[in-house]
């Protein structure tokens, strides 16, 4: 038995708790990812998975043994992946995880320009909403608003991340601007769907963060989507500034400024966008490129660790 290849396949499945999906990334038939997995059992003599027709779950000692294995099968990767890469020039897969709306408007064309500079990497780029874990080798940079750092990564704040209440001119001149949090009641608001749910808005006062009942007349976890509604002239929204910056200074959008109390959406004024990686990786060369372009292109902030 191929006892390195059965443990990234046992690892792999135990990420996904999927057989096909695990072949996928490896490009093996599903039967040879059983087999490995069986194998594996058989030389351990222990039941690793529990499987049903309809669903894959680790056992106690599968969840115990990879505890015990999922970090050393890491460091040989990355040991396999740093040797092999110190050449001339960066080469290799980089696998990059960004915000869709930040992704889509900033990320992606600094890529473009990447891209040319070094053609020996290869990209893998995937715009998420959903936080995937630095340390799992599924990907080597993750572009996120943060207002917690992750524990044992690196962090370069890339900009601020905080939040304007906008409309256009012709809304406001057709319907009015709302005075207070519970104006917003009478017109047409449109929200952002994230991975756990609509983003409520919160409006502060003395002290105390409290929900606003509204009834969305949009929503959508598209945020190009959302911002050409706006400009559309179909309601109010709340938007992170960096989407609406160029916007507001056009005069396409105003912002909306309420008496009673300042929005948020997340209950804390001092989230940030940050690129973030796991420090080992930053020893490879196409890790070490990536990170200063973006934050050269994208950040305007020093190093936070």
């Amino acid at each position: 038995m191929d006892k390195l290849r059965a443990l990234r396949y046992f690892v792999h499945v135990a990420g996904s708790l999927n057989f096909s999906a695990t072949a996928d990334h490896f490009r093996v038939p599903s039967s040879s990812v059983s087999r490995r997995i069986k194998d594996l059992e058989q030389e351990l003599g222990a039941t690793l998975f529990e499987r049903t027709t309809r669903t894959v779950r680790l056992t106690d000692l599968g969840n115990v043994y990879l505890g015990e294995v999922a970090a050393a099968l890491q460091a040989i990767e990355m040991a396999d992946e740093l040797i092999s890469a110190q050449s001339k020039s960066p080469t290799g897969m980089l696998r990059i995880t960004a915000m869709p709306g930040y992704g889509e408007r900033f990320v992606l064309p600094a890529l473009e320009k990447l891209r040319t500079m070094y053609e020996d990497i290869d990209f893998d780029v995937n715009l998420t909403d959903q936080v995937i874990n630095l340390a799992s080798n599924d990907v080597d940079i993750a572009i996120r608003a943060v207002s917690t750092l992750p524990d044992q990564v690196i962090a370069r704040r890339l900009a601020d991340h905080d939040f304007v209440l906008v409309t256009t001119p012709e809304y406001a001149a057709e319907f009015g601007t709302p005075n207070s949090s519970t104006d917003l009641a009478d017109h047409s608001v449109l929200m952002y769907r994230g991975p756990n749910g609509i983003l409520d808005w919160l409006v502060l006062q003395d002290g105390v963060l409290k929900p606003i009942g509204l009834n969305p007349s949009y929503i959508t976890n598209h945020g190009q989507s959302l911002l050409n509604s706006i400009l559309a002239g179909h309601g109010i929204a709340f938007l992170p500034s960096w989407g609406v910056a160029k916007d507001i200074e056009t005069g396409r959008l105003i912002e909306l400024v309420l008496e009673d109390g300042p929005l948020t959406v997340s209950g804390n004024a001092r989230m940030g966008l940050y690129l973030l990686y796991h420090p080992p990786k930053f020893r490879l060369q196409k890790i070490r490129v990536a990170v200063d372009f973006l934050v050269e292109e994208l950040g305007s902030e020093p190093l936070v660790v």
